[in-house]
């Protein structure tokens, strides 16, 4: 009979885990008039490119993308559904970020998989207002700066997406599985 209790309470336990529902996320192009209202005075806009605008939905909440290119550089602006700032940022390659920081994510990328493919690294400031988008077209390293990378992990025999979310030193903040592209049309 004593056993039949930690066997229950393990069963218990297992089942909690078996429940979870990990956070997804999916990003498809919108037109504009389905963007939320912004101030595009403040952005500056001035020889800019491919100027889209995405949506992305998310397990908890939606958000929209402003991205453009400026110069060599890709640039995106995440607001929220009121058209308010959320975060900024730019696409960066592996010898754009500091050293022990790119270290510190390889080491940590090689702890959760045994094979990884980088697909994109954005460098992103988080926060609103006039200091972040000045702080993003000045590509200023700060300690509030994050690091979403999109990476094709392999754990055993399948790869699957992932997004990690990594801050300043390189320290993993969030990881999620990501979607794949949205196949709306007939495949045959």
């Amino acid at each position: 009979m004593k056993y039949s209790y930690t066997t229950l309470v393990l069963f218990l336990m297992l089942g909690l885990n078996c429940f979870s529902q990990p956070i997804i996320e999916r990003e498809h192009r919108i037109k504009k008039s389905q963007f939320p209202s912004i101030d595009m005075d403040n952005l500056p806009m001035e020889n800019t490119k491919s100027i889209r605008y995405y949506r992305e939905v998310d397990t908890s909440k939606i958000t929209y993308t402003l991205k453009f290119k400026k110069g060599k550089m890709r640039y995106h602006i995440d607001y929220s559904e009121k058209g308010v700032i959320q975060n900024t940022g730019f696409m960066v390659k592996e010898v754009d970020i500091p050293t022990d920081t790119y270290t510190n994510i390889s080491s940590v990328l090689k702890e959760k998989f045994k094979k990884t493919k980088i697909k994109y690294i954005q460098q992103r400031y988080p926060g609103s207002g006039e200091n972040v988008l000045k702080n993003t077209f000045q590509n200023l390293i700060l300690p509030s700066n994050t690091y979403k990378v999109l990476l094709r992990g392999k754990k055993a025999d399948t790869g699957e997406d992932y997004i990690a979310i990594f801050n300043a030193e390189g320290n993993l903040e969030n990881m999620a599985m990501a979607l794949p592209a949205n196949y709306d049309h007939v495949l045959y």
